[in-house]
């Protein structure tokens, strides 16, 4: 199978937003999660000319997920919780490796 990276796009969420889904989907995923990733806030960059500053990048948090390929992965994320906060929300994927 093959990893793929989730990253999950749109504005900051507010502290006391609602994780409700979320547990019960990474269980659904059951051998395809990989690793359930983390929260993200606070980026920054870090440029060639070593000055640094806020990212321009909206990410929320990371996923690892396997599947046989970016189809089946797809399919494995279209009732993902977070798509569910509004149109704003994305999950961007990418093949690792």
């Amino acid at each position: 199978m093959k990893k793929f990276l989730v990253l999950y796009h749109g504005p900051a969420t507010p502290p006391d937003a609602s994780h409700e889904g979320w547990p019960q989907w990474f269980h659904k995923l059951g051998d395809h999660l990989v690793d359930r990733g983390s929260p993200m806030t606070h980026g920054h960059s870090l440029r060639g000319d070593s000055s640094t500053g806020d990212s321009r990048v909206s990410l929320n948090g990371y996923s690892i997920i396997q599947a046989e390929e970016m189809g089946e992965a797809l399919r494995l994320l279209h009732d993902h919780p977070y798509l569910s906060l509004g149109n704003e929300y994305t999950l961007e994927i990418f093949a690792l490796g």
